[in-house]
């Protein structure tokens, strides 16, 4: 690749003040696609100053007005598909078709949806609720919002949180994860032919240098972060000690619990699609999956028959259904994970790194988990799926509770009472019946226990991104 992708501030392209380069990969052959410069702390606030001093213009604007510049986003984003779905593909190892077919029409639909947030917003009814006074309710925008991406949905979560921030009246500095900037500092460029200077800021580089100084800028009124766990407890610290706001969507392992009245035939192939999409690097992927008893040995045959299917390959390649996992890092972790697994553990299929260029982990299928193993306990983020059974309903409850996430989760029944309960008592922010991971722009996102908290997507999403004013006015004077 012969572009140049630098620094976007103030709506101009600015080289970050650093000697020092990263190389960006592609995962599917740990090539280098190309160098970019990490940015120092004195980036950051350049690029916040930029994004202060482009806020009262844009907050004035009508929310109409800002939505029509918002809506051309999406339609120069089109113009430039073949572009972003290449870039996604190289730098991020997203397979081919599932990129260009369903997650980047998801990322044009959630530019359309969210430039018309701010058009959309709710409140109190004004009204009389003292004697003499009439109180009224504005919804306004906080600010600078400092917005912190992952790497596993780079261009994704990058719109997820610029269009809705944006549309309610924020400006924003924006910092991709530092293996997979690409596409969002492309997307930021674009922006900029389009909206005011400074409204859009985009700077490159890691989380304890660039992230930090970006969640401890005390202009930064809100901070918007995805990702792990650990680094997510690290922004929201340094959020706490300024007093400001964070929304935070973190790790997952979600539990997808089947009854043996369940369709296992039926269920078992959109299990494994939803365990191994984008290489199972997804928070809410179906990697842990707990059976009835009477039914575990059907359901195991079952997915061990859809693994089958799966088309291991560069992520360029149009057969390709499961793609590379990042990094070497990446890889090397799930590696270890499965090499500690414990004996009373069984590999079923898969369970070994591919010997191929770039970071491949063959499918794998692991059952007899105990409810304290570390599969089971922790993220997995990567193409493994373990099966644990259960006796009854009490026990498959607590299961599937017990673990410190709580971002999503699925039952598979077709008892109607059953799903209803679990519905209800399953301890997570989505929770799917007979489906998992079905998704898209509209579907609002919170995170229960250490999964996360605050709400992105939806109009609930874009409200995160603003403060609530009471106006009291009274009739005397």
């Amino acid at each position: 690749m012969t572009r140049e992708f630098v620094n976007i501030i103030n709506g101009k392209p600015v080289p970050a003040d650093a000697a020092a380069e990263r190389p960006v990969l592609n995962p599917s052959t740990g090539e280098t696609i190309c160098l970019v410069a990490d940015s120092t702390a004195d980036d950051v606030a350049l690029a916040v100053a930029a994004a202060e001093s482009a806020f009262h213009e844009w907050s004035r604007l009508a929310p109409a007005s800002r939505h029509k510049l918002l809506a051309k986003l999406a339609d120069s984003l089109e113009l430039h598909a073949d572009e972003f779905v290449q870039l996604e593909v190289s730098n991020a190892g997203k397979p081919l078709p599932a990129y260009r077919d369903e997650e980047f029409p998801d990322v044009i639909d959630g530019i359309r949806l969210g430039s018309a947030a701010g058009r959309n917003l709710t409140a109190n009814a004004s009204g009389e609720y003292l004697d003499g006074v009439t109180s009224s309710f504005r919804r306004e925008p906080i600010g600078v919002v400092g917005a912190i991406t992952p790497w596993n949905y780079p261009l994704l979560q990058a719109v997820a949180k610029i269009i809705p921030a944006l549309a309610v009246g924020n400006t924003m500095v924006i910092k991709p994860s530092e293996l997979t900037p690409l596409s969002t500092v492309r997307f930021v460029e674009l922006a900029n032919e389009i909206l005011p200077p400074g409204v859009l800021n985009v700077v490159m580089g890691d989380g304890p240098v660039t992230g930090t100084a970006l969640t401890g800028d005390p202009r930064v009124g809100v901070v918007s972060f995805t990702g792990s766990v650990a680094a997510g407890r690290a922004v929201a610290v340094a959020a706490a000690q300024g007093l400001r706001k964070s929304i935070m969507e973190l790790g997952g392992n979600a539990p997808a619990v089947v009854f043996a009245d369940a369709d296992i035939q039926r269920a078992a192939p959109l299990l494994v699609g939803a365990a191994l999409f984008n290489a199972g690097q997804e928070c809410m992927a179906s990697a842990r999956i707990l059976v009835e008893e009477s039914a575990h040995d059907e359901l195991v045959a079952a997915l061990t028959e859809a693994l089958k299917d799966v088309q291991l390959g560069e992520a360029s390649k149009e057969e390709t259904t499961l793609g590379p996992l990042i990094s070497e890092r990446q890889l090397v972790r799930a590696v270890e994970l499965l090499e500690r697994r414990g004996e009373h553990t069984t590999i079923v299929t898969g369970g070994k790194r591919v010997d191929r260029p770039g970071f491949f982990l063959e499918p794998t299928l692991v059952t007899g988990l105990r409810q304290d193993d570390e599969l089971v306990q922790t993220e997995v983020f990567s193409p493994i799926i373990t099966v644990q059974s259960f006796a009854d309903e009490q026990e498959a409850l607590a299961l599937a509770n017990g673990t410190v996430y709580g971002l999503s989760a699925s039952v598979w029944s077709s008892n109607s009472g059953r799903t209803t309960r679990f519905s209800r008592d399953l301890r997570a922010g989505m929770v799917w019946v007979n489906e998992h991971l079905l998704f898209g722009p509209d579907c609002a996102v919170n995170g229960f226990g250490e999964s996360g908290f605050g709400v992105e997507n939806g109009l609930l999403g874009a409200t995160e991104f603003t403060r609530l004013k009471h106006v009291l006015t009274s009739h005397n004077g």
